[in-house]
């Protein structure tokens, strides 16, 4: 199949999915190898029918690396409401609509990307994708990434208030 022209692609499914940069208070990502791509990511997939975008992130995060990290990020808890059993979820850091060229069918993922934070240095044995590690900014920028994402990692690097909020929450 040969891609489709950008005007073509208006009528595409569109795919909901969670992605989350997990950090860690050394000033590192963790990021991992995606082997159909070539290319190094942040972990993330399908959200689940039932699932909230929260719940996912989370859930790929645990999946693919065994790291059980913590949401950080916006969530405005004045719009909970446990009567008429409303939550406030997680603003998302970014949000991407990312054209997928896939053999079973193109589409578009919405993109969902949150922000994490953990402890850990190194990831466990058991996990679903083998070459994944945390990184510092020299080493990232080694790596082979799409241009948009390297960009997008540049600048959570630059934001200082992301990196306090990290240490914040691993204070705790």
């Amino acid at each position: 199949m040969t891609t489709l022209e950008a005007h073509d692609r208006s009528g595409l499914e569109k795919h909901f999915t969670a992605s989350a940069f997990v950090l860690n208070p050394h000033r590192e990502v963790l990021l991992v190898h995606h082997r159909k791509l070539g290319v190094w990511l942040y972990p993330g997939g399908h959200i689940d029918h039932g699932e909230t975008p929260d719940d996912a992130a989370l859930r790929e995060v645990r999946e693919e690396t065994g790291i059980r990290a913590a949401l950080i990020g916006e969530r405005d808890e004045s719009l909970a409401d446990r009567a008429a059993d409303v939550s406030v979820l997680h603003r998302p850091y970014r949000v991407l609509c990312e054209f997928i060229d896939d053999k079973k069918g193109p589409h578009y993922h919405l993109d969902l990307i949150y922000l994490c934070v953990t402890d850990a240095r190194e990831l466990p044995a058991q996990r679903e994708v083998q070459e994944a590690a945390f990184f510092g900014r020299g080493r990232a920028r080694e790596l082979r990434m799409f241009p948009n994402f390297a960009r997008m990692l540049d600048r959570l690097f630059d934001d200082e208030s992301v990196w306090d909020a990290v240490s914040k929450e691993a204070s705790r």
